[in-house]
């Protein structure tokens, strides 16, 4: 059963990415229903540089770094560990410079907002 759900997530995380390569700003989101306000809050938030070397920038223009949840995910759907350090009130900075090259997801959720949305960065 397990094995079952893993390759149901890889399935649709490979969907999914597949599907952001036409996009230019790298931005997926699934959210269920999108309201104007999520898609305004997906919109705000700027994932810097992509590709990156060393360091991903997160700035989150509408969204307090405080309260937001940020987790970096391999392009399977495995959850990594990354060191996280808050800039200002509206910006978070990941170190992967240990990350192997490749393609990873960064979700950035709100619950006080009810927002949720994922971004897709190149580590080089």
């Amino acid at each position: 059963m397990r094995n079952l759900s893993l390759i149901l997530s890889f399935f649709l995380l490979l969907f999914l990415s597949s599907a952001a390569f036409g996009q230019t700003q790298g931005v997926m989101s699934y959210a269920p229903e999108k309201t104007d306000l999520s898609n305004d809050l997906s919109k705000a938030i700027t994932v810097y540089p992509n590709p990156a070397t060393d360091f991903v920038n997160i700035k989150l223009s509408t969204l307090e770094a405080s309260t937001a949840k940020i987790t970096v995910y391999t392009i399977l759907g495995n959850e990594l560990q990354i060191d996280k350090e808050t800039v200002n009130d509206h910006e978070v900075r990941l170190r992967v410079k240990d990350l192997a090259t490749g393609y990873y997801l960064i979700a950035v959720r709100d619950e006080q907002l009810q927002f949720k949305s994922t971004y897709k960065f190149l580590k080089r």
